[in-house]
């Protein structure tokens, strides 16, 4: 059995609004992404904000969860509110996810982790305050994004370590990498876009409407 942890808990502080309640042509940004995890998982987790679990109502097969301090925290939440084999992790702050994306990166194959990705395409420097100290070869450097899926044993097993070892990595995959298990990757997409400022939001929401068009 898959099933799919949506990421719908940050307070939103760089934007300076909850942003997965945002609502664009008439529905708010996490339904995007709900609305095609219910086509695909055998059963979905939704992570919110702890006040909001009693005002969101979603359909039965959806299970609401409370997000915790930090994005890990959320994640390890969620996932120990399913026993599939395979659990696909997914921020509802990139809405134009595909749906391919989340078939792909769920079919793990020989690894314990699969992550949807896209290569650098900039020339990529490594800044010390405003001092650049080298440039990175890029083409070794991916940029991470989500759906990431995992073995949720082994998921689990990585974030009770890193929470004993008070590790926070910036994304899932971090930690299996942390403790060296192996993680593939998936062709993603520069449209894969996360929503973190505002220019963003005004970007991804019009893109969204023009899709619906």
């Amino acid at each position: 059995m898959k099933a799919c942890v949506l990421l719908a808990a940050g307070e939103g502080k760089r934007i300076g609004v909850r942003k997965q309640f945002v609502q664009i042509c008439g529905k708010p940004l996490y339904m995007y992404s709900l609305e095609k995890a219910l086509k695909l998982f055998d059963e979905v987790v939704l992570v919110l904000p702890q006040d909001s679990l009693d005002r969101i109502s979603v359909p039965d097969k959806v299970k609401k969860v409370a997000g915790g301090k930090e994005r890990q925290d959320s994640v390890l939440n969620g996932i120990l509110e399913t026993e599939a084999e395979i659990v696909v992790i997914h921020d509802t702050a990139r809405p134009l996810a595909t749906e391919e994306m989340f078939t792909e990166v769920s079919n793990l194959g020989d690894f314990e982790g699969k992550v949807v990705a896209m290569p650098a395409r900039d020339t990529v420097k490594e800044v010390s305050h405003d001092t650049i100290l080298r440039t990175i070869d890029r083409n070794n450097v991916w940029f991470s994004q989500t759906p990431q899926a995992f073995v949720r044993k082994t998921l689990l097993e990585c974030h009770f370590r890193a929470r004993n070892e008070g590790f926070y990595g910036t994304d899932d995959a971090s930690l299996l990498e942390r403790y060296g298990h192996k993680v593939g990757v998936v062709l993603g997409s520069y449209w894969n876009v996360k929503i973190t400022y505002k220019e963003d939001l005004n970007l991804v929401g019009r893109l969204l409407c023009k899709s619906k068009a």
